[in-house]
């Protein structure tokens, strides 16, 4: 009899548990949009940064966004590996904490060079926050509930990045400080839901502190960030060195990963394909993500003449369209598999793309060139975003939170490489204009074509982590032991 009580028991736990995974979800959804809101909201700020500061130059305000955005590329990974082998709900409450304590810092920031240390900080709160949110989102859901999981996380992340340049319209017009004080509640509110619902870590098999790895991944991810994202400023002479000895670095940190016994990124995720390819198709992708962003904005701004956050509100329909569209993911995912998402979500984002070249007469108009285009993007998003950022779950359980932090690295870089790529070619071409921003949309075209091959090597279906295939058989293989022992 002892054997069916315990069963019943686990049984009435697990329906408690699964009543409290949404909760969980909404906890780690949270910390998700403050951090990717932070990532682009200052940017409607720089130039109020640059009075308030006098006599500071442009340059030297935008390193508030770039040493978040090196910083946060830079640790993402080491964040990753020290959350799946410390626990991940301990590191994501301390880096709620953290990000919480920076954003108040940054708002009370008396100088230029104070607020940057303080966005520094901040950063490193967000580089904890963002692989362990997936983390702890994915094992609180069953196998076929993920991908559903997946597509909210994403969505909030959509609608972020969305709502940050137009949110920090509105909160500039009052005071910059506001854009970073506005975090405060988020956090203290986030950090006691997340004390009562987050599960407690289980058990942890310690490891081997990979410092040599965890230097070379440094080293090669900020020279990188830093050289394409520092392009249109320094020489470029200077430029080209650090993404050269970035990249050199990216050789050695690739070989000390293949002779490590536990390199702080393990190969065996990319011997995963679909890993591998979503990892390839986010950076690809991203590039053609930060291009429309910026290239819609140059287009509006210098061609019809509208105001930043007038440009920012007509951006507003590609994430919205996303972020709707990404609730009824799992649906389609089930029925469409991996590799038609990304591959039509690919084919989506190219006709985003290219609409604006083919639709865009002498008058240029928003409502026939780009509103279609935003709302074709958006669509994109919500079918590639959640695709491969769910290539987390396809490594093994161990490495679930290192995974999500490369596939967010991939993210990052791709965004650098696709902010720089459009300013250097349009510094080349010194054209402006429809004639100039032509150029991002080039950039959308590839990067979607180049989505769309690395999509064609992921699985054609959902691809199911072998501890979650296992669970039931050890289940029923639980149940058989306790009745041979009863007997």
């Amino acid at each position: 009899m002892a054997p069916v009580i315990e069963l019943q028991h686990k049984t009435s736990a697990s329906r408690s548990d699964s009543t409290g995974r949404w909760l969980i979800l909404a906890v780690v959804s949270a910390a998700q949009f403050m951090c990717v809101l932070d990532l682009w909201v200052v940017n409607i700020a720089l130039p109020t940064l640059q009075r308030d500061f006098a006599p500071v130059t442009l340059s030297d305000v935008v390193w508030t966004l770039n040493v978040y955005m090196i910083l946060l590329a830079t640790l993402l990974v080491p964040a990753g590996r020290l959350a799946d082998s410390r626990g991940r709900r301990a590191l994501f409450l301390a880096g709620l904490a953290l990000f919480g304590v920076a954003s108040l810092g940054c708002a009370l920031a008396p100088t230029l060079p104070v607020l940057i240390v303080w966005r520094a900080l901040q950063a490193v709160g967000a580089a904890v926050l963002m692989p362990t949110s997936l983390g702890l989102a994915l094992p609180a859901f069953a196998p076929h509930e993920r991908s559903t999981a997946v597509g909210v996380w994403a969505a909030v992340g959509a609608v972020a990045a969305g709502s940050g340049p137009v949110l920090g319209g509105l909160l500039v017009d009052a005071s910059w400080r506001w854009i970073f004080l506005i975090n405060v509640p988020i956090v203290l509110g986030t950090l006691a839901a997340g004390s009562v619902l987050l599960p407690r870590d289980g058990e942890r098999v310690e490891q081997r502190v990979d410092f040599v790895g965890t230097l070379l991944i440094l080293g090669s991810t900020a020279l990188v960030c830093a050289g394409l994202i520092q392009a249109p400023v320094w020489p470029a002479f200077l430029s080209w060195s650090a993404v050269g000895t970035g990249l050199v670095l990216a050789a050695f940190f690739a070989r000390h990963a293949l002779r490590h016994p536990s390199p702080v990124v393990s190969p065996r995720m990319f011997r995963v394909r679909r890993f591998a390819a979503s990892a390839v198709g986010l950076l690809t992708y991203f590039v053609g993500f930060a291009a429309v962003l910026l290239g819609t904005t140059l287009m509006l701004t210098d061609r019809l003449h509208v105001s930043a956050l007038e440009a920012a509100l007509a951006i507003v329909p590609g994430p919205m369209t996303s972020g709707i569209c990404s609730l009824f993911y799992g649906r389609v995912a089930a029925r469409v598999g991996v590799r038609n998402m990304i591959v039509a979500g690919a084919g989506l984002f190219v006709i985003a793309g290219a609409w604006p070249l083919v639709s865009a007469g002498e008058e240029l108009s928003y409502a026939v060139a780009i509103l279609p285009s935003m709302v074709l993007w958006g669509i994109a998003n919500a079918l590639l975003m959640p695709t491969l950022f769910a290539a987390a779950d396809a490594v093994p359980r161990a490495d679930v939170t290192s995974g999500a932090a490369v596939l967010m690295m991939a993210r990052q870089l791709g965004s650098a490489l696709g902010v720089a790529f459009l300013v250097l070619l349009l510094g080349a071409s010194n054209v402006a204009g429809l004639v100039g921003v032509q150029y991002a949309w080039a950039l959308v075209i590839v990067s979607g074509l180049v989505t769309a091959v690395a999509g064609l090597f992921a699985e054609s279906s959902r691809a199911t982590p072998v501890d979650d295939a296992l669970e039931p058989a050890r289940s029923r293989l639980t149940v058989i032991r306790h009745d041979r022992a009863a007997a």
